[in-house]
């Protein structure tokens, strides 16, 4: 059985068409999608502000916010999802 981080991760692989840590496969998907260059989760942010078009900047907050753009309850809650 896969964990919902491992079903993320397959859902960036999939438009990414990487192999990579986790890490490596998000950075990936940020490149994909044109984000700035910045630490891993300042790029994490832009990603999610871009996805839920806000201006956000708590982590945490982005992060269950598109959860919910995504039908699930919270972050942890996620598995498979659109990237």
């Amino acid at each position: 059985m896969s964990t919902n981080q491992e079903l993320r991760q397959a859902s960036i692989r999939a438009v990414t068409s990487t192999t990579g840590t986790l890490n490596e496969d998000w950075i990936a998907l940020f490149d994909v999608r044109a984000i700035p260059a910045g630490s891993f989760n300042e790029r994490m942010i832009g990603y999610l502000q871009g996805q839920l078009v806000s201006t956000e900047t708590n982590l945490p907050e982005l992060k269950d916010a598109f959860a919910v753009s995504q039908g699930f309850d919270k972050w942890d809650s996620m598995g498979t999802f659109t990237p």
